[in-house]
């Protein structure tokens, strides 16, 4: 029974592309789901401060933007930290500290395996992701008297991440939020007519590119920034 077991997960793990079994020890590879821990720089970011050692993945940032150099981000943070959750059913879970100071909620989304591709000369499997939270209306722009102005809509990341079963606990990968604003001044939903869903459409697919530089644009992206997260252990 205890070989058949085993054998049944190696098939499962192998058929999702979500790990892998070691037939020595006859336990499997942890799989891509569960808690994460890590910080988020950005690929390109003109700062007073100097980039510690080791914290510069330009090979993820290619990834992101493939056809060249990443543009400058338009966040204030030389690094974001952050705690996104991998649910077994394809669910994503998302906090960062950013939440602290802007007020944004957590995130939630989903998130898929995307096949295979190469980051460090090794082959690693792809995972694909997306998740909203709700974003605050910066407090320049809001009217103290109306409560509802401070709500300006929502930020909605592609958040791809590169799983290496050879190193399970570890993941490399990279962010781009987008911001969409769905409210007037007023706090009101812009709606897209003769519906009642907001525009522009915030589950609709992303852009296909990041330019932070197109400042007008809805939704507008912030910059891309490259990661690293360790597995939160049980104990």
């Amino acid at each position: 029974m205890k070989k058949f077991f085993v054998a049944g997960l190696f098939v499962l793990a192998g058929a999702a592309g979500l790990g892998v079994v070691s037939l020595d020890a006859q336990t499997p590879t942890p799989p891509p789901f569960g808690a994460w821990f890590g910080v988020a720089r950005p690929c390109t970011l003109q700062s007073r401060f100097p980039k510690p050692a080791g914290t510069d993945d330009q090979e993820t940032c290619a990834k992101a933007c493939p056809t060249g150099r990443c543009p400058q981000v338009i966040i204030p943070a030389d690094a974001v930290t952050m705690a996104p959750t991998l649910l077994s059913d394809g669910t994503v879970v998302a906090d960062d500290m950013d939440e602290l100071f802007t007020g944004h909620t957590t995130g939630l989304g989903k998130w898929e395996y995307g096949g295979t591709t190469t980051l460090g000369g090794r082959t690693v499997q792809q995972i694909n992701a997306s998740f909203i939270w709700f974003q605050p209306r910066s407090a320049a722009d809001t009217d103290p008297q109306n409560p509802l102005s401070h709500f300006a809509g929502v930020a909605r990341p592609r958040f791809v991440m590169f799983y290496d079963p050879t190193t399970p606990d570890l993941i490399r990968g990279y962010i781009q939020p987008y911001v969409y604003t769905l409210t007037d001044k007023f706090g009101e939903l812009n709606l897209t007519p003769g519906t009642p869903f907001p525009t522009p459409d915030p589950i609709g697919p992303l852009p296909s590119t990041c330019d932070p530089t197109q400042t007008s644009a809805n939704p507008l992206c912030l910059g891309t920034l490259h990661f690293v997260v360790r597995r939160i252990p049980v104990r």
